[in-house]
């Protein structure tokens, strides 16, 4: 009998360990008002691109496209190896420039030789994508860092201080530790962790790091202000206890048709859509 009560105590006491490090930021005054403008339109992923007309991902044409249709944007960074910030996906070049290289391997001298998806457009730097958006509409920056999350997020914000871009964006990653840079350095921006189902999405090796991930677990060092997953894991239990104990912000990604979007657009605060134009 004693031993059972010792067992059910800790597990009560891990059940409460856990539910403590998932628990997101609590978003009371300044930071509600914040995060408005992002709940209010839809957000564009990678801009609003379309490959049959030659306006490939995360390239000038598709953000300039996303301003003139009044949506938000999502975008990507990453660093280049002289450390330049530069707006694309992918870890390598292969999928969008058919070249089999890192692009924390190259310089941007050397990545701005290539092109995007055939066309004529090229990886742009931060700097020339903050310049079309010109906070105009909001802005979703995901910060990729499989390496160095705090440099990046660092790197980051010193750019958008440099330019005096101070409104309508916030920031997101996948990595806790480039959020927890972000909480310990610029506490009062809007930082959302992103969570990936990786069993869902049909991934057959699932390393530890990813279990740990997508448990949030170490929410407990970054403290987001909202949570974005993919739109297909809104009915997963973790997700569903934690919007009856927290009532966070959630966001939804990637919605790729209206019919999806119209099945699940009640589960989700912030709307991030591609390949089709929503009719809302």
């Amino acid at each position: 009998m004693m031993v059972a009560l010792i067992m059910i105590g800790i597990m009560a006491g891990l059940s409460l360990l856990y539910l403590w490090c998932m628990k997101p930021c609590k978003m009371t005054g300044e930071r509600e008002k914040a995060i408005k403008p992002f709940t209010s339109t839809y957000i564009a992923h990678r801009g609003l691109f379309d490959n049959q007309l030659s306006i490939p991902e995360n390239s000038l044409p598709a953000f300039r496209r996303a301003v003139e249709k009044g949506y938000g944007v999502e975008l990507d960074v990453r660093l280049t190896k002289d450390l330049q910030l530069v707006v694309f996906h992918d870890k390598t070049l292969k999928r969008m420039c058919g070249v089999d290289k890192m692009v924390s391997g190259l310089d941007y001298q050397e990545l701005s030789q290539f092109d995007l998806n055939g066309t004529n457009h090229h990886i742009p730097k931060l700097e020339e994508v903050l310049a079309v958006i010109d906070e105009k509409v909001p802005l979703v920056i995901e910060v990729k860092a499989e390496k160095n999350g705090g440099l990046t997020s660092q790197l980051l914000f010193e750019k958008l201080e440099q330019l005096n871009y101070k409104k309508l964006y916030c920031v997101e990653s996948f990595y806790p530790f480039a959020l927890k840079w972000i909480r310990q350095n610029r506490p009062e921006v809007i930082r959302g962790q992103l969570i990936s189902d990786y069993v869902k999405n049909g991934q057959k090796k699932i390393r530890l790091l990813g279990i740990i991930l997508n448990g949030l677990l170490l929410d407990v060092f970054s403290r987001p202000d909202f949570i974005a997953y993919h739109y297909k894991c809104a009915d997963d239990l973790k997700y569903r206890l934690m919007r009856k104990l927290y009532r966070f912000t959630s966001a939804g990604w990637t919605f790729r048709s209206e019919e999806e979007l119209k099945k699940y657009r009640d589960k989700f605060q912030i709307i991030i859509f591609d390949s089709f134009i929503p009719k809302e």
